[in-house]
């Protein structure tokens, strides 16, 4: 049964699951047991949910359960980091795997430390668009109505006028509305046949998508070397590492890369039927597979992969900056044009 209480059942951040894998793996290399470990963690644990959930696993590995058993029954800690110390406790490798999953969970962090960081100038010239928009709206138009009132305006003179007037007496119906489609669109997007599309799109977008490919590709290439190098099953390790995705297009191609290998197909030539990664994937993968080194050339292949995943968030920023900046300009031109327009009709029939 799932842990389920007051302090939420919510996955442990990626940069929180590498501090407690440190702090087992250097405890767990002194000869400390996992149960006093996990005394130790809890009693020095800085939030009350992270000593409780210490606890947790303190009282199950205690009562003479494995720790990734217990993990799993509390619910918090993902299906990687559960089944790679599932290995780990049969094949006596505790400390390695705990380094080896503190590194890992260490450059997710990173990785995602480094995706937020990036797309903060995009979302800071949204928010000053819509900031904009709004003073115009809500403070120049209304300022200007007076004189345009008897002149006949142009057409987007008279969009925009009614625009303004809309917004000022009925805001709260606009901010309603606006609340409201954000909380529709989120519960479209998230139904099945809605996210396959989505998902699919944005392997597939032009530009972006060879940027969100390499990105995916180097996620699946981590989390696949981290399980396969605990010992973990390649059948399992392909289940779990394709659930690292975050892309329901991709994981479900999974199911029959699973079956072929299961039926005897190398993995190579299984994972080359899947639509929307790297192409370069299944030719390093059969190289590992030739030379007996598959554990060694998928090590290399994610760190090779995580390089190339970092630049393209860095391209896709380069590549989205201006975009942004091209439509807000658009549209702040399109309103200025409102605006000046008339201005200048009344100036040339004054002069």
């Amino acid at each position: 049964m799932k842990f389920l209480n007051h302090f939420g059942n919510r996955k442990l951040t990626a940069d929180r699951l590498s501090d407690m894998c440190r702090q087992i793996g250097a405890m767990v290399g002194t000869g400390i047991t996992m149960a006093k470990t996990m005394e130790i963690l809890r009693n020095t644990a800085e939030s009350k949910r992270i000593s409780h959930i210490y606890g947790e696993l303190e009282k199950r590995i205690g009562q003479g359960k494995m720790i990734g058993d217990s993990m799993e029954e509390i619910g918090v800690f993902p299906d990687l980091m559960i089944n790679m110390f599932r290995a780990a406790e049969v094949s006596g490798q505790m400390e390695k795997t705990a380094v080896h999953l503190a590194e890992h969970y260490r450059k997710e962090h990173r990785t995602m430390t480094q995706m937020k960081a990036a797309t903060m100038y995009p979302k800071i010239l949204c928010v000053m668009a819509i900031m904009i928009v709004l003073f115009v709206f809500l403070v120049i138009m209304p300022m200007v109505e007076p004189l345009f009132r008897e002149m006949e305006l142009p057409l987007t003179t008279q969009v925009l006028m009614h625009i303004s007037v809309f917004l000022k007496q009925h805001w709260y119906i606009v901010a309603m509305g606006f609340f409201m489609m954000l909380f529709l669109v989120s519960i479209i997007a998230s139904l099945h046949p809605v996210k396959h599309v989505l998902d699919k799109t944005t392997v597939y977008i032009p530009v972006f998508g060879t940027q969100m490919r390499t990105i995916y590709t180097a996620r699946f290439a981590r989390s696949l070397s981290s399980l396969y190098a605990s010992g973990v099953p390649m059948l399992t390790s392909l289940v779990i590492a394709s659930k690292t995705l975050g892309n329901q297009y991709l994981e479900e191609q999974f199911a029959d890369v699973v079956q072929e290998v299961e039926q005897g197909k190398t993995l190579s030539d299984a994972i080359g039927s899947v639509r929307g990664l790297d192409k370069k994937l299944p030719a390093i993968i059969y190289v590992g597979e030739e030379t007996g080194k598959l554990d060694t050339m998928l090590l290399s292949l994610a760190e090779g992969y995580e390089h190339e995943a970092e630049m393209a968030m860095t391209k896709m920023v380069s590549l989205a900056e201006p975009l942004l900046i091209v439509v807000i300009g658009i549209v702040v031109a399109v309103i200025l044009l409102g605006i000046m327009l008339p201005m200048w009709s009344m100036y040339e029939y004054l002069g």
